[in-house]
């Protein structure tokens, strides 16, 4: 281990950091520009932070348990909100001396549903575990980071899934519906501004969590998550790959959606979709919106896991993580979409992934602005 990387300044700036976000996350409403900096990396804060004292463990095994102790807060803390997000009919709005039975119903299933996820996830810590599915993927059963990183990974991918699971829709659908519940609009300035300081948060968060400070210098972490600078060749077929994924999309999205009607199951509602993405139909928030999700879901996803968790969970996590805002045939189709950017992640590299995904999102902005619709 090259331990001339390892600075501990750097690093307590980084946990300062990101202990900051969290902090004025849960002070409430960002009061300043720098409040809002902070609070936007409050979403990828408490897991960077997990990884980066995991690396850290490894050079001062003193901390393991800390970061084992930490890592079942942080699945606790996902499994009470996927909780709490399965109750988002009734928020506000039920007298609970008389709940309705199906919220009672509903109370029960999604306890007995996080419950069994919380169980599913605490199983990377079994080593047996790890060795079995060290056949299938490139991890080290021994390794402490590979450990809590899986576990992580199966909190990201199951609870998100609960919600979704228990009310058959997504659970962004009833809370943005509940007059009770207040969410203020934000202008496509302000999207644009908090989508690039969570861009910011993103691409340190990804680069810590891949050693750097720690066990990996730069050049070392650009070649773990697949970063390079991209040729012309590269950059054309990227672009052309980007706008050919809206045609073929276009064509498997309405062909699940037909399904799933055929079917009699609900589809993510297009109204509520406009809604949600009504602040990023405007070119340049449009540009940073896409930018922010080619650039950070990438590096992320088949940067960070798919080299090290393959391509099934890294594919899972990618699906999941969309289950608070789509239905299932939309969460189906984002699977679909993550196979394909899986597959052009092992034929080039995370920077065609990346340029490829932006000007698919890109492409799709510029859709809807000029009325065509949602595609």
């Amino acid at each position: 281990m090259d331990r001339t990387s390892y600075h501990p300044l750097l690093i307590l700036g980084a946990i300062l950091a990101g202990a900051a976000a969290i902090a004025v996350a849960f002070s409430g409403d960002p009061q300043s520009e720098i409040g809002l900096f902070f609070s936007t990396g409050a979403e990828v804060a408490p897991i960077v932070l997990l990884a980066l004292l995991a690396h850290l463990a490894i050079l001062r095994p003193r901390l393991k348990p800390l970061v084992v102790t930490l890592a079942v807060v942080l699945i606790l803390s996902l499994a009470a909100l996927s909780w709490m997000l399965s109750l988002a009919p009734w928020f506000f709005t039920t007298d609970l001396d008389n709940p309705p039975a199906r919220m009672v119903v509903t109370f029960f299933v999604s306890m007995l549903l996080c419950s069994g996820a919380f169980l599913i996830c605490c199983l990377g810590f079994s080593r047996r575990v790890r060795s079995r599915l060290a056949r299938h993927i490139p991890i080290d059963p021994d390794n402490f980071v590979h450990t809590i990183g899986l576990v992580v990974i199966g909190a990201l991918t199951l609870f998100p899934l609960i919600p979704l699971t228990v009310l058959g829709h997504a659970p962004l659908v009833d809370l943005m519906a509940n007059p009770d519940f207040v969410l203020a609009p934000i202008t496509p300035a302000e999207a644009a501004k908090t989508d690039f300081y969570g861009l910011l948060w993103t691409v340190a968060g990804v680069f810590l969590a891949a050693g750097l400070l720690v066990r990996r210098t730069l050049s070392e972490v650009l070649d773990r998550l697949g970063v390079v600078v991209p040729d012309r060749r590269e950059v054309l077929f990227a672009l052309g790959a980007g706008v050919a994924l809206v045609g073929i999309f276009w064509v498997v999205d309405h062909a699940i959606i037909g399904l799933w009607m055929h079917l009699g199951w609900g589809v993510t509602d297009q109204d509520y979709m406009r809604s949600l993405f009504a602040a990023y139909l405007t070119p340049a928030a449009a540009v940073v919106a896409a930018i922010v999700a080619g650039v950070g879901e990438e590096l992320a996803i088949r940067g960070l896991l798919q080299p090290r968790f393959g391509i099934a969970f890294s594919v899972a996590v990618f699906a999941s993580l969309h289950a608070y805002q789509y239905a299932w045939d939309g969460v189906l189709s984002v699977l679909l979409a993550g196979c394909v950017f899986a597959v052009l992640r092992l034929r080039t590299n995370t920077t065609v992934c990346a340029i490829t995904h932006a000007t698919y999102d890109l492409v799709l902005f510029a859709l809807l602005m000029t009325g065509i619709g949602w595609v």
